[in-house]
């Protein structure tokens, strides 16, 4: 019974919301863009890129999903409008030039 009411609690819960939180997938590469629409990883964005000395751009940049419960590093800073969605269950890409 009380798991019961615990399963039932989190359901309502995630359907308040809208949407259950989802990670990045492990070894893939994403888009600072598309981290954004996967889950809230603007915080973690912004500790991969201050770990390179770097502030800002995010949505211009690869990361890697580097376990299994979502953590994420820079790869490397594609270039305003460069950084290419690779689709759902690929890594995204920097476009060259």
């Amino acid at each position: 019974m009380r798991t019961t009411i615990l399963t039932t609690a989190i359901a309502l819960a995630v359907a308040a919301t809208g949407t259950a939180a989802r990670n990045c997938k492990y070894g893939v590469k994403y888009c600072g863009s598309t981290l954004r629409q996967i889950g809230n990883y603007d915080r973690d964005m912004e500790i991969a890129l201050s770990n390179h000395g770097v502030r800002g751009g995010e949505d211009n940049t690869l990361f890697e999903c580097t376990t299994i419960i979502g953590n994420i590093q820079m790869v490397q800073y594609c270039g305003i409008g460069r950084c290419v969605d690779g689709g759902q269950g690929n890594s995204d890409y920097c476009q060259d030039v």
